[in-house]
């Protein structure tokens, strides 16, 4: 294990040390604090830094083993997609479903608007005395046919409505699609925020610093393209942290 280095102390104390080598005059004494305090601020970022690195890779396994990573990826994700396609499907085919339906009921609508007005206004003037025997004949030969074209058109326009009522019967379906690929998004956004919450809360105390040396974080490796140093699966980043004292 890295012992934990008292820095606040260690640095007034070499300060302390520093301003009577100046006083003194003392240059290889000047430079040889200088150098102390460079290493004591390297050690303090390095274990921050592995703080930071083994607070990441333990909240990183947790967010793993809690949420199923590799499940989502393979299987909820694929099949949110698909689910989530489907529900687009349904919509669109309940649309033009309503809609043809109505296309087809707004001419019965219209149809029966205009021979009622037009009987309407014959039946008016029956009852004004204003027909003659043959107008009279005929309004009553019109309106039995209008009662028979009313009877067919009224089937028909119930059709329609029963059409456009059936149409929507996908919401059911959809609403528990949807409220499935809804509960899939909350869990990782849960997982993502905590992993967030751990690792910003510990970026914020830390430099940016890089280190450029054989030892440097590495990036995913391809299967071809495998560096040395790098380390391969979870049970090497335990090693490794482990044995940096962390």
């Amino acid at each position: 294990m890295i012992e934990t280095v008292d820095a606040p102390s260690q640095e007034l104390e070499l300060a302390q040390q520093l301003v009577e080598h100046i006083k003194a005059g003392n240059s290889d004494d000047i430079t040889q604090v200088f150098e102390e305090l460079a290493s004591i601020r390297e050690t303090t970022l390095f274990q921050e830094l592995g703080k930071l690195t083994r607070e990441f890779h333990e909240t990183l396994n947790s967010f793993r083993q809690d949420i199923d990573l590799a499940n989502m990826a393979e299987q909820e994700f694929p099949d949110a997609k698909e689910r989530l396609n489907y529900v687009i499907t349904m919509t669109q085919q309940a649309a033009d479903r309503t809609l043809n339906s109505v296309e087809g009921a707004l001419p019965l609508c219209d149809s029966l608007t205009q021979n009622t007005n037009q009987l309407k206004l014959r039946w008016k003037r029956f009852q004004s005395r204003e027909l003659s025997a043959d107008e009279f004949r005929s309004l009553v030969h019109d309106i039995d046919g209008f009662l028979d074209a009313s009877y067919t058109d009224s089937g028909k326009l119930k059709e329609q409505l029963n059409d456009i009522l059936m149409a929507q019967d996908y919401q059911d379906l959809t609403g528990q699609i949807i409220r499935k690929v809804i509960g899939l998004v909350d869990n990782v956004e849960k997982g993502l925020v905590n992993l967030i919450k751990v690792s910003g809360a510990r970026i914020t105390s830390v430099e940016n610093e890089k280190i450029n040396d054989v030892n440097a974080l590495e990036g995913p490796q391809i299967p071809s393209m495998k560096s040395s140093t790098a380390v391969n699966g979870q049970d090497e980043v335990d090693d490794l942290l482990s044995s940096l004292g962390f």
